[in-house]
Formats: structure tokens, sequence, C-alpha cells
């Protein structure tokens, strides 16, 4: 099994998003959380599944929030390189596909 690595970028984003959600409301706040590591879960235990945006670059879709998580497979790990809101603009997930 590959182990997953979370690059820092993308623990900034999941704290951003994770900070917003809690000025609103914790409850929702632990729920995105929670969300999300369903998600790197689901990528370490079948990280070839899911789809190829760009070159090595896949995505998933967190379940009940507007966020994707991107990353990369390598023959050893797999790298987390973003927790993307889906409104932003393209060129931030194109820029981490190179």
């Amino acid at each position: 099994m590959r182990r997953v690595r979370v690059r820092k970028i993308a623990r900034t984003e999941i704290s951003a998003a994770f900070d917003w959600y809690l000025e609103r409301s914790p409850a929702a706040a632990r729920q995105f959380l929670d969300a999300v590591d369903e998600v790197i879960t689901a990528i370490e235990d079948s990280p070839l599944r899911h789809p190829i945006i760009r070159g090595r670059l896949r995505r998933v879709l967190v379940r009940r929030f507007p966020y994707a998580v991107y990353y990369k497979v390598y023959s050893s790990t797999i790298s987390v390189i973003g927790v993307i809101h889906g409104h932003r603009h393209p060129d931030t997930w194109l820029e981490r596909a190179q």
C-alpha cells in the first residue's frame, strides 16, 4: 500500500476551509474534516479509481461540500497537492498539474 502525503499547501487549504466553517458552525467544521478524511482514506484504499484530470493529477469530490481533493500517484506514495473550493479558478489546480 502506498503512503499518503498531504502537502503543506493542501494542509493550509484544509485549515482555512475548516476555519471558515467553524466561524459559521462548529458542527459543519467537524463534518468538513470528516468528509476530507473519508476522501483521503478512499484515495489510500484505491488511488487509481478516481479520474485523471491532467497528466498525473487526479481529483475526488468531497461529499456534501464544494471542495475537491487533487492528488498524484507515484510508485511508493500518493501526494495530496490540494483541497480546492469548486468555485476557484481552474488555474489553481492546473498550476499543480505540472
